[in-house]
């Protein structure tokens, strides 16, 4: 067992050797060899290999049902800054994943065996950004997705991802950037035909502009639930936007998001 162990130890170490990580001698390739096992290694050696990924960078965020690092990237000619968003294969969140994915007509569950549902959870993400970039929402531009492997846009400036609206303390122009928020909602709600399904301060990003992340929940607006989930995502920015001053009611922007309002 230790033999097997071991040997599988110095398959990991030419992995990562063959990755190009940065910083090599510091704590980024222990916690590479710690969240990452062989399978998803070989995925960011196979991507590595296609010239999309230069050079892996530090982690950005890990979590239960992913790990999210830097990389410096090429995609269509253009070198470019990398988000990798590697969701794990042994997650215990599967659970939560099954109403977001059955009443999806773009899947058929019923041929999808347990095993392969993270694959289709990550390609889910990939098609919903592209889906949402494609109609101008603003989130990161997508790149290209294996397995559960992703890859898209790094928002941030020299490896520092932007800020979440739940990190800042005080928000510049509230009423703005709740503005900017909700165009974007109504434009993924009405030319995207989306629902973001799980939206709040925790996955709005600020730089020079608003980005909506996190998609992999996204349903269609056909979805059983999407009206369910499109108020849910209401009252969670009223009410974060709220606490900042802006006077806003439900309602209101709801109808605004569906269409319904005399400005259509």
């Amino acid at each position: 067992m230790g033999r097997v162990k071991g040997l599988k130890d110095r398959e990991i170490d030419a992995y990562l050797d063959k990755l190009r990580i940065k910083e090599k001698d510091s704590d980024e390739r222990k916690i590479y060899a710690e969240v990452l096992d062989l399978r998803t290694l070989k995925i960011l050696y196979k991507l590595s290999a296609k010239g999309i990924i230069k050079a892996m960078g530090g982690v950005i965020s890990t979590g239960k049902e992913a790990n999210v690092f830097y990389a410096d990237g090429v995609w269509e000619g253009e070198e470019i800054p990398l988000a990798v968003k590697i969701y794990r294969i042994e997650t215990s969140e599967f659970h939560k994943m099954d109403e977001y994915l059955f009443g999806d007509k773009r899947f058929d569950m019923r041929r999808i065996s347990k095993k392969d549902l993270i694959y289709v959870w990550t390609e889910k993400e990939f098609r919903n950004l592209q889906r949402a970039y494609e109609a101008g929402v603003s989130v990161p531009r997508p790149v290209t997705y294996l397995k559960n492997v992703l890859l898209m846009e790094f928002i941030g400036e020299n490896e520092v991802p932007a800020p979440t609206l739940e990190m800042l303390r005080e928000l510049p122009e509230p009423e703005e950037i709740f503005e900017e928020v909700v165009e974007n909602v109504k434009k993924l709600y009405q030319k995207a035909e989306l629902v973001h399904a799980d939206l709040s301060e925790y996955n709005i990003m600020l730089k020079d502009k608003v980005y909506l992340i996190d998609v992999s929940q996204a349903v269609l607006r056909d979805h059983p639930y999407a009206e369910k989930y499109l108020e849910r995502d209401i009252k969670n920015l009223v009410r974060f936007f709220r606490k900042h001053g802006v006077k806003a009611e439900e309602k209101e922007v709801l109808e605004y998001v569906r269409g319904e309002d005399a400005g259509n």
